[in-house]
């Protein structure tokens, strides 16, 4: 049945599934204030590393998360990677960079909160992206010109023949698009998914904030969670392998040690 689904659903848009998620964290906050104890600030670990590092292990623990639809047949990214919007600052006047970062799902949060740090210094330092510079000489183009290019493009992207420089310049060509809502403290959205390109799930965070919780004894306590709003296309796997993945995510934020060293 799996092989048949992409025939019924052809596009990203009708196959999208809306998944939110309370993501428990009353073990990590408590843990993540006290790794943070002593730190610089520069070298303070925050939850958008630790949701990068567990969600990219969940990805090597769970392959099928990793697969894309193109020409209703079914793929497999060759590595882990993740895109997210940068602001220059925070202001509405500011640009926005496209950042993408590739994982193996082994990384420590050492490692991972590294990586990401360089990756946003050098989005808000340098004046224009590989994504910029596209679009920037996409616009110079005649309208009938810019619209034959992106025509052409897209019948590449639907053949899995889209030149390897383009995927790279372009954002949504990656295993999940992630965008951190709690940064502004807002609320996670529920997001469309990406008709082009070959990310299958887009992931929204929340704000951490404390949520009534109703215990197993009737009693109602207050504990942190922050709400993550998955968009997946449902044709990549099947509801179980989803709800089993978000299952495994939350066990990673209640064990969290075990993300200051190598993943298996």
């Amino acid at each position: 049945m799996r092989r048949v689904v992409p025939h019924l659903m052809t596009t990203r848009l009708e196959a999208a599934l809306y998944y939110p998620q309370q993501l428990d964290l009353e073990v990590m906050a408590p843990w993540l204030e006290r790794l943070n104890e002593g730190r610089p600030p520069e070298d303070r670990v925050k939850f958008f590393h630790v949701f990068l590092t567990a969600f990219a292990r969940l990805y090597r623990q769970r392959p099928e998360l990793n697969r894309f639809i193109s020409g209703r047949r079914t793929y497999e990214h060759r590595d882990i990677s993740f895109s997210f919007t940068v602001k220059r600052a925070m202001t509405d006047e500011a640009d926005e960079e496209q950042v993408q970062i590739s994982f193996t799902g082994t990384e420590t949060l050492d490692e991972v909160r590294t990586r990401v740090n360089e990756a946003l210094t050098r989005a808000r330092r340098f004046d224009n992206s590989d994504t910029d510079k596209l679009i920037n000489a996409f616009v110079r183009l005649p309208g009938p010109v810019l619209a034959a290019v992106a025509r052409i493009a897209w019948t590449l992207d639907s053949l899995n023949m889209m030149p390897r420089v383009l995927q790279e310049a372009i954002p949504v060509y990656a295993s999940a698009y992630v965008v951190n809502l709690g940064s502004l403290q807002a609320d996670a959205p529920f997001h469309h998914l990406y008709l082009r390109g070959t990310a299958s799930v887009f992931v929204a965070l929340g704000t951490i904030r404390p949520e009534a919780v109703v215990d197993e004894d009737g009693t109602i306590t207050a504990r942190r969670q922050v709400r993550v709003v998955y968009t997946i296309d449902e044709r990549v796997t099947d509801g179980f392998y989803l709800v089993r993945s978000a299952q495994l995510l939350q066990r990673m934020f209640d064990e969290p040690d075990a993300l200051l060293r190598p993943g298996d």
